[in-house]
């Protein structure tokens, strides 16, 4: 059960770590991880060093658990949208890249740090892996046409589904199965995914750079319109060149 003291400490936790993220942050911004020690990061955010030490091991812990933090948050996010990207919208999840990050300067600034380089390649694979992981598969379903086979993003051939064979819609693949390498289909999904998240995150970390001076509606569609250039026929055009690359051809 919990109680009134619970639901205090929890708020007085909440904002100690805020704080010291904020202090964190703000240092980040003038000088690399490695020279930011805990007594400058403790004065600055105005909390002694034994409350840094009851949250934290080190600075090192603690700008982990911030990276590890953003990375859930965009992993979460990318997650709310997969079924719109499934059906090829990656409006909304735009809009909330660019939504959850209004009035939190200071954490995107950290993209743009020499210590958020990382960061930013982390970000792009935790948006990429939950694509693939997701999405993929749902563009790949239906590969084989009016075979009624599909091969997975996972490189496995699914099983006949009786229920699917009767038609095939405009979106699904019409590349030949068994002209198709599964992990050559595979490595397509993750270059391609990976190209779409790396082009959001690069609009997001281009748009602070430059000021904010666009609006996010704006920043939204021009990066909705570019990364629906990336989508379901790109993917199968990907798909058909395969069938024309040495050493690339499904085996029978």
């Amino acid at each position: 059960m919990t109680t009134k003291n619970d639901v205090k400490m929890d708020r007085r936790t909440r904002r100690t770590r805020l704080l010291l993220q904020e202090a964190l942050l703000r240092l980040l911004a003038d000088k690399p991880l490695n020279r930011i020690t805990v007594t400058e990061l403790t004065e600055l955010a105005d909390v002694n060093r034994v409350t840094f030490y009851a949250h934290y091991h080190d600075v090192y812990d603690m700008f982990d658990q911030l990276r590890l933090d953003l990375i859930e948050m965009y992993t979460d996010m990318t997650y709310r949208h997969t079924q719109e990207m499934c059906n090829g919208d990656y409006r909304p999840f735009i809009r909330e890249v660019y939504m959850s990050l209004d009035g939190r300067e200071q954490l995107l600034s950290l993209l743009s740090t020499p210590s958020g380089g990382n960061l930013y390649a982390d970000i792009i694979d935790a948006i990429s892996k939950v694509c693939t992981e997701t999405v993929a598969p749902q563009i790949t379903l239906g590969i084989g046409g009016a075979s009624g086979r599909a091969i997975g993003i996972d490189g496995a051939a699914a099983a006949d589904d009786a229920s699917s064979t009767d038609e095939t819609t405009t979106d699904q693949m019409t590349v030949d199965p068994t002209m198709v390498d599964p992990t050559m289909a595979k490595t397509i999904s993750d270059y391609q995914f990976g190209y779409i998240a790396g082009g959001v995150v690069n609009m997001l970390k281009d748009w602070f750079r430059r000021g904010r001076r666009e609006s996010i509606e704006l920043m939204v569609g021009m990066t909705s319109n570019l990364i629906s250039h990336s989508g379901r026929e790109v993917y199968r055009e990907n798909l058909k060149l395969l069938e024309r690359m040495p050493g690339t051809a499904g085996t029978h």
